[in-house]
C-alpha cells in the first residue's frame, strides 16, 4: 500500500508541474502575441501579407430559371442539376411533359 500512496503523491506532483508549465506557456504566448501585434502596427502589414486572409468558398452559380409552375409562377426551377421540385415531379407523373413547364421568353 505504501507504493500506492507514493504513486498518488507523484500524480499530484505531475499535475502541479503541468499546471505551472501551462501557466508559463500562457504567459510567454501573451507576450509574444503583444510583440507580434506591435510589429504588425509598426510595419503596417496587411492580412494578405501575413497570409491570414480567409479563403472563401466559391459562391454557388445561380442559374436562370427555365421552368415555372403553371399553378404558381413564383415557383421556378433552372433544371438540370439536383432533385426535381415536387411540382415538376407531380406534373410529369400526371402525364405532362417537361416542355409544358418551359418559361416562354
Amino acid at each position: 500500500m505504501e507504493n500506492m500512496e507514493h504513486l498518488g503523491q507523484l500524480d499530484q506532483q505531475i499535475a502541479e508541474l503541468q499546471s505551472r508549465r501551462q501557466a508559463i506557456l500562457d504567459s510567454q504566448r501573451a507576450l509574444a502575441l503583444q510583440e507580434v501585434k506591435n510589429l504588425i502596427r509598426r510595419f503596417e502589414f496587411s492580412a494578405q501579407e501575413l497570409g491570414t486572409t480567409q479563403k472563401t468558398k466559391p459562391q454557388a452559380v445561380v442559374r436562370e430559371a427555365r421552368y415555372a409552375n403553371p399553378a404558381n409562377t413564383a415557383q421556378t426551377w433552372a433544371g438540370g442539376k439536383g432533385k426535381r421540385p415536387g411540382w415538376v415531379r407531380q406534373h410529369l407523373e400526371n402525364g405532362g411533359q417537361l416542355e409544358d413547364l418551359l418559361i416562354k421568353r
